[in-house]
C-alpha cells in the first residue's frame, strides 16, 4: 500500500465517488498496521468518507476504536469526532483533518 493510494482515495471521496474510495481506503487499512501513518490517515479517511456516504453507525464504529488509539493525535481527533458524528443530519458540521 502506498501513499499514492491514499490520496487517489482521498481525491475519490472529495468529488463525491464514495464506493470507489471506501473500498480503497478499507483495503489500506486491512494491509497497513499501527504505527504506520498511512494506517491512521487511511482509517480517519474512512470514518470521514462513512460519514459523507450516509454510513453513519460504521462511521461512528470505526471512530470509536480510533478513540482508543495509542497515537495521541488519533485518539483526540477521534473524540472529537465522535460528537459531531452524533448530532442530528440537520446543520451538521464537517469533520475536521487529522
Amino acid at each position: 500500500m502506498s501513499q499514492e493510494m491514499l490520496e487517489a482515495a482521498v481525491s475519490a471521496v472529495r468529488i463525491g465517488q464514495f464506493e470507489e474510495g471506501i473500498h480503497v481506503l478499507e483495503c489500506i487499512a486491512s494491509e497497513v498496521r499501527p504505527p504506520d501513518k498511512l494506517y491512521y490517515s487511511a482509517n480517519i479517511w474512512l470514518v470521514r468518507a462513512y460519514k459523507e456516504s450516509g454510513q453513519l453507525p460504521a462511521a461512528i464504529r470505526l471512530c470509536r476504536q480510533l478513540a482508543t488509539s495509542s497515537h495521541p493525535k488519533v485518539q483526540v481527533w477521534a473524540q472529537q469526532a465522535l460528537p459531531i458524528l452524533r448530532q442530528p443530519a440537520k446543520g451538521a458540521r464537517r469533520l475536521g483533518s487529522f
